[in-house]
């Protein structure tokens, strides 16, 4: 559902910028030029500075600012609880490495091209989930994500982008062997030994990666996704049908969805939320319908 904006009230801005993003500080300053230049008010909280978003966010609550955040998906993930706790508006500016929910919402990459969102965009109304009280905006992962997160290094994944997970990924599978599961969804139970499970709120995760082709931000469905392929290098063949979400044989994947989902294994995991590892084995994993307000372009139905 698309509310109209009310852009004469809508004139104050809370800007947050991921400080560990490549020349973050440029990318600040180009923002808050353009919203100054543009009749925008821009809110200080550069007195206190490396705070959490969601501490930031919490303080300047009562102005009902639009919260402009600048990164990732990992950046989002960190102002969501703050968000959908006072339901302000969020104008994403994408400069993270996978950037899934600006794919998912068509928002566009290009930094001023999105600040236009400002004036000729909408707000819309997504679903967002929550993990073991963790809320997340795209995807909760175990297995080979998890992995690749955790030993992948810090400036490789800052020079060389995506190729540093995908370098990084090579190198985990070979040493790899699949892990059990138990998954709970919709009154029913799955067992299985799995390379990587991946549980979406939305359409896309990874690097542009689809979850399913009939996914959607407000469907207020979980959907996921187990790969059982039986060697580890028949998780490359899977790549096509990974990308479109659309699988021509079952034996290797196995696909699930509901609004609430549980997750066991044999032994404790570590698992990612939005890119980042955050929580650990088990899992209650549950849909918050139409929790998320974020400004999209007009033409965008891609959700």
């Amino acid at each position: 559902m698309q509310n109209s904006l009310h852009r004469n009230t809508m004139k104050k801005i809370l800007v947050l910028v991921n400080p560990k993003a490549r020349q973050g500080h440029l990318v600040e300053e180009e923002i808050t030029a353009w919203l100054k230049e543009n009749g925008y008010e821009v809110l200080d909280h550069k007195s206190t500075p490396k705070r959490p978003m969601t501490e930031v966010i919490d303080d300047f609550a009562k102005e009902s600012p639009i919260v402009l955040v600048s990164g990732g998906d990992g950046s989002v993930r960190e102002a969501l609880p703050a968000l959908i706790r006072h339901n302000l508006p969020l104008l994403l500016i994408p400069s993270g490495t996978a950037n899934n929910l600006a794919r998912t919402l068509n928002i566009p990459t290009n930094t001023k091209d999105a600040l236009e969102l400002l004036k000729t965009g909408q707000i819309h109304v997504v679903d967002t989930g929550i993990v073991n009280g963790i809320p997340f905006m795209n995807v909760v992962g175990l297995g080979l994500s998890t992995q690749v997160n955790r030993v992948v290094q810090a400036d490789l994944k800052r020079w060389l982008g995506v190729f540093a997970f995908i370098l990084t990924a090579i190198k985990v599978l070979l040493r790899m062997t699949p892990f059990w599961v138990q998954l709970e969804f919709d009154g029913k139970t799955h067992n299985a030994f799995s390379w990587q499970v991946s549980i979406c709120n939305g359409r896309n995760y990874g690097n542009g990666l689809v979850i399913h082709k009939d996914a959607s931000l407000e469907d207020a469905t979980l959907h996921g996704l187990s790969t059982e392929t039986k060697k580890w290098w028949h998780s490359f063949i899977l790549i096509p049908a990974l990308i479109t979400g659309k699988f021509k044989h079952e034996n290797d994947v196995t696909s699930f969805s509901g609004q609430t989902i549980q997750l066991r294994t044999k032994r404790t995991m570590h698992v990612d939320v939005d890119g980042d590892v955050r929580t650990t084995t088990p899992l209650k994993i549950r849909v918050l319908p139409r929790s998320l307000r974020i400004f999209i372009p007009v033409e965008s139905n891609q959700t």
